[in-house]
């Protein structure tokens, strides 16, 4: 991404979508609107005065009229269509729970613990047509211990998004 303002669309429905888009605005950056059916993020986004729609609506048509440089799909489960990935004049970002390409699709933790790995980690990467697609931008890898269950591993997931995300917005 670049140093000037940039503004966002963001879509998601957990708690990483707010930490995130805190860091986005606090590098100086906008937030056209917030796309989720999180009664916590909506009630989040009113307080900051930025725009709500609901994931369950016709995002094609409510996003068509919001000019925005970056679609970040943050923690945010439902598929994008390829019709709203064309909408950002820079690109659409998404965040995946697992490293890929080794471990596409849902609950990337669950099955990273069930295999046993030692590792795992979260990807940043361009969104495209397909689930799990595109260029990777940044990776962050983290140890996996005997102790840890899906549960943490998702925690550290988590915690690896926030601590890589600075990085995204500066690159």
């Amino acid at each position: 991404m670049t140093q000037h303002p940039l503004s966002a669309v963001v879509i998601g429905n957990e708690s990483l979508l707010v930490q995130c888009a805190e860091i986005w605005q606090a590098r100086g950056h906008s937030l056209a609107a917030v796309v989720t059916r999180s009664p916590e993020i909506t009630q989040w986004a009113k307080d900051k005065a930025i725009q709500v729609l609901s994931s369950d609506a016709d995002l094609d048509a409510d996003l068509a009229n919001i000019e925005f440089d970056w679609l970040l799909s943050i923690a945010n489960l439902d598929v994008i269509s390829d019709a709203v990935l064309a909408l950002p004049k820079l690109g659409a970002v998404n965040f995946h729970d697992g490293p890929l390409p080794r471990y596409a699709g849902l609950n990337a933790p669950v099955w990273a613990r069930m295999a046993q790995e030692p590792e795992h980690g979260i990807t940043w990467h361009l969104m495209q047509s397909g689930v799990d697609q595109g260029d990777i931008l940044i990776q962050s890898g983290f140890d996996i211990s005997d102790a840890d269950t899906a549960l943490t591993l998702n925690t550290k997931c988590y915690s690896a998004a926030i601590n890589s995300f600075p990085d995204l917005v500066t690159n």
